[in-house]
């Protein structure tokens, strides 16, 4: 029983965890990415956008996963070899720019949650970052899959909380705002939009199915990360209509409706899980360009790195991006990053799902 809980835990849990926070931190953890991609459409349209992301998500892994297991490759430049060849080169580069604008704008996000809550300096927050993402990629991959379990399991129980107390309290305005709601908008182009927007970072974290050995885990593995990595935006979605449209209106949508709670004990407890959860979304996605390392190296020296190199490409990593930040230059990358979510579609989602699709069968046959 014990070998079959553990089992459970490395195919079914770990990818998801890893997926989960590796995408909340930052603008999905405040709520604005989940205001202007999904409640924008209403009611209803939000949640038939939610259900075209979670699928897209959930299909996005499973085939990813199973790609992934058949060609026994599990960082991003083996695997986007055996899909597209020398095209792997242009997803590096899009993967590279799309990191840059993650973690400065959760170095950023890092910094001003701990200012506004608890008073602490802006350069403290980052330097509580810094370490313990640093400290992570160091110690290496069983420990982050570990702490993101950990972080994932705290994350569902605080919005299990927040959840029961919006709909205790506002009930009746969820209520109304449903039943007076049809479907409207492109809430078809939205969810892929936005499912688009994060599916990226799978390539990265394919080190967390490792331990899937059969194509049934790596489905049903695949759709329950998808499941689990859309569950926060439902229940966002779900309680912003308590105050619908004015929730929103604010430049961060969950906290205000935190506050509108009254319960300062929540707040504190939200922050505390967001800001281990954007340490977790850095972490995440430096250990993948680690593990693309790792396999160069291994390659070209037959071993690969070893802890203090990956702590030391974690900072650096980090370093570069803050810097850059405070110049400006990612404010000026980031508007252009849904032409770069696009380009994702082309280099990644649509080989995926034609030449991945033909050769797990050709493989299966």
């Amino acid at each position: 029983m014990a070998g079959m809980t553990s089992r459970f835990v490395r195919v079914i849990v770990i990818p998801a965890a890893v997926f989960q926070a590796v995408i909340f931190g930052g603008a999905y953890g405040t709520g604005r990415e989940i205001a202007e991609f999904i409640s924008v459409l209403g009611p209803i349209g939000g949640l038939l956008a939610l259900a075209v992301a979670g699928f897209g998500w959930g299909l996005t892994m499973a085939l990813s996963f199973e790609l992934a297991r058949l060609s026994k490759t599990y960082e991003y430049r083996g695997f986007l070899k055996v899909l597209i060849g020398p095209g792997w080169l242009a997803f590096e580069i899009l993967f590279l720019i799309s990191l840059l604008i993650v973690l400065a704008v959760n170095g950023s996000a890092a910094a001003s949650v701990l200012n506004d809550q608890f008073g602490i300096p802006s350069l403290a927050g980052v330097g509580i970052l810094f370490a313990a993402v640093v400290a992570l990629n160091y110690f290496g991959r069983t420990l982050l899959q570990e702490s993101m379990s950990i972080c994932m399991l705290a994350l569902m129980l605080v919005l299990i909380i927040y959840s029961v107390m919006t709909f205790i309290q506002f009930h009746d305005s969820i209520a109304l705002a449903f039943s007076a709601e049809s479907p409207g908008g492109n809430w078809m182009g939205r969810g892929l939009q936005y499912m688009l927007y994060t599916t990226a970072v799978v390539p990265v974290l394919l080190y967390s199915a490792r331990d899937i050995h059969t194509r049934g885990e790596a489905v049903v593995s695949g759709f329950t990360a998808g499941f689990l990595g859309v569950f926060p935006a439902l229940v966002f979605h779900t309680t912003f209509m308590a105050a619908y449209p004015a929730s929103l209106d604010q430049d961060l949508p969950t906290y205000w409706m935190i506050g509108q709670l009254a319960s300062p004990w929540l707040m504190v407890l939200y922050i505390i899980v967001l800001f281990a959860m954007i340490i977790q979304t850095c972490a995440g996605l430096l250990q993948g360009i680690n593990e693309r390392l790792d396999a160069w190296l291994l390659e070209r020296r037959g071993r690969k790195g070893d802890p203090m190199m990956h702590a030391i490409v974690a900072g650096a990593g980090l370093f570069i991006s803050m810097v850059l930040a405070s110049f400006g230059i990612t404010s000026l990358v980031a508007k252009g990053y849904g032409t770069v979510a696009w380009g994702y579609l082309i280099i990644y989602i649509i080989p995926l799902l034609t030449i991945g699709v033909y050769k797990i069968w050709r493989k299966s046959r």
